[in-house]
């Protein structure tokens, strides 16, 4: 009853237009006003004990990390420097787009900034090289979905937030060779691309001045993801505190490098990523009001009593996690699937006997496939607004790449070790 009610008045809303956020609210209060009959002061403290947390912090902290690296011309270096590499291999630009996300990865953790960052760039590259716009568009959102995935990570960061006693740094390194297998695949399927269509153009090697030029000005941005990962991964800092460290060296490099990074760069960073920060704020305060609705009425229990008496054990129960969460991805944001669903599916998980990190890293990216999936990915928006490519051959275009996507998380439910290895080596 309570799991109904809140979410036919949740899925009313979202008709009608309501932003998912306040939905999400005005089901969890209308439930304990009016039908609990409990005092509206419960709201306030639930919404404020789940943003009253200091890991929440590095959501808007890598946020603007990404922008602050773009507006710095970080990025730029680093797309020049692959070109004098990857440049003389036919199919190079392509192997370039690829590689330049996941390095990307290893400093901004979000999708969003990856293709907001590099889009535009390495698409009108590809296209120069003899590229289709479509094939370009979609190889570039594609590769946009492994910058959540490796480390840092801003979708981690949301799904440890709203589940709770789940380790961020665990997570972080347990997303690490999930995202080189999506790398790995993207090239593969770029390599025979290439071949098939005889795209590319083969350039020159560089003077070695050149590139010992270019290499001096893309190792500052090299050493930006070794101190993100690898403080967190010792133990120096903590999460939050390696997306501060990430920014203070950022703006000091900026400033020391020329075009030097402006006050107005620093400003822009700051209001973009308090936005996005703020929205994602109120989806977990509004989440965390359902969840522990749910909770208190035994909902998440109740539900975990039906499956574990169907007897589908830990691998059914997780290949049915990730085909419900492939449908909802094509209705719904990833953030939002998140902050509902993971608090009431994840305790489930754990009665089956399954890791917190291991069903935590499938439950992610299985969340993000939903980015470049018709008809609400965001990213199939963005790539589509940058490049004029109506939506339908773009998702068209994007549709292998999602398949080998949905192959990898498949790999990860069945061989947790992929999940599993990275962080029992570094004693996390």
């Amino acid at each position: 009853m309570t799991l109904l009610v809140i979410g036919v008045i949740f899925f009313a809303t979202i008709v009608i237009g309501v932003p998912i956020a306040f939905g999400m609210g005005l089901a969890g209060s209308t439930w304990l006003i009016f039908f609990q009959e409990m005092e509206p002061t419960i709201l306030a403290r639930r919404f404020y004990y789940a943003l009253n947390s200091f890991p929440l912090l590095a959501i808007p902290l890598f946020i603007m990390l990404g922008i602050l690296a773009d507006r710095a011309r970080m990025l730029p270096h680093l797309v020049t420097w692959l070109q004098m590499i990857l440049g003389r291999l036919r199919g190079g630009m392509a192997y370039i787009n690829v590689v330049s996300a996941m390095l990307f990865a290893g400093i901004s953790g979000t999708a969003v900034s990856d293709i907001a960052s590099l889009g535009r760039t390495l698409i009108k590259l590809m296209t120069g090289a003899g590229y289709p716009l479509t094939y370009s568009a979609a190889l570039t959102s594609a590769t946009s979905i492994i910058g959540p995935i490796i480390p840092p990570s801003v979708a981690m960061i949301i799904y440890a937030l709203a589940v709770g006693n789940v380790s961020v740094g665990a997570m972080f390194a347990g997303g690490a060779i999930p995202g080189v297998l999506f790398g790995l695949g993207f090239i593969a399927m770029a390599f025979v691309t290439t071949r098939r269509g005889g795209y590319g153009v083969v350039q020159p090697w560089p003077s070695p001045r050149k590139f010992a030029m270019q290499t001096l000005r893309v190792i500052p941005l090299i050493i930006l993801p070794i101190i993100i990962a690898g403080g967190i991964f010792s133990g120096v800092f903590t999460v939050t505190e390696s997306a501060a460290v990430g920014v203070a060296y950022t703006v000091l490099v900026g400033v020391c490098s020329k075009p030097r990074l402006r006050w107005k760069d620093v400003y822009d960073a700051t209001m973009y990523s308090a936005v996005v920060s703020a929205v994602a704020g109120m989806l977990l305060g509004a989440g965390a009001i359902v969840s522990w609705i749910l909770t208190f009425n035994r909902v998440t229990q109740d539900l975990a009593d039906l499956l574990l008496s169907l007897s589908v054990g830990p691998i059914g129960y997780m290949l049915i996690v990730v085909v419900v969460l492939l449908i909802l991805g094509m209705l719904m944001d990833a953030v939002p699937i998140m902050i509902a669903l993971a608090p009431l599916l994840a305790p489930i998980a754990k009665q089956y006997g399954i890791s917190d990190i291991h069903f935590g890293l499938v439950f992610v990216v299985t969340c993000l496939i939903g980015l470049v999936t018709p008809p609400v990915g965001i990213i199939l928006f963005m790539t589509s607004s940058i490049t004029g490519i109506r939506l339908e051959p773009l998702s068209v275009a994007v549709s292998p790449f999602v398949v080998w996507m949905t192959v990898v998380v498949v790999l990860m439910v069945f061989f947790p070790p992929l999940t599993l290895w990275l962080p029992k080596l570094i004693g996390l």
